[in-house]
């Protein structure tokens, strides 16, 4: 028998996965990109610095190669 406090209920994993695995993702994902230079460093220090906001602006934004500034 498990004593109690111990595991993790379905809104605890939710929010490992937010937490943790969305950023990661994120971060795979930019590297997969063609984008060089300071896009790639703002966006990879943006979901670094704030993982969960930036990560969702980033799944939202998508930049790409062609829009770089």
């Amino acid at each position: 028998m498990q004593p109690a406090g111990f595991g993790l209920g379905p809104s605890e994993v939710l929010l490992v996965i937010l937490l943790l695995g969305l950023p990661i993702v994120s971060l795979i994902d930019l590297a997969r990109r063609k984008l060089t230079g300071v896009p790639l460093a703002i966006w990879a220090v943006f979901i670094c610095v704030v993982p969960v906001m930036g990560s969702i602006a980033y799944w939202i934004i998508r930049p790409t190669a062609e829009s770089k500034a």
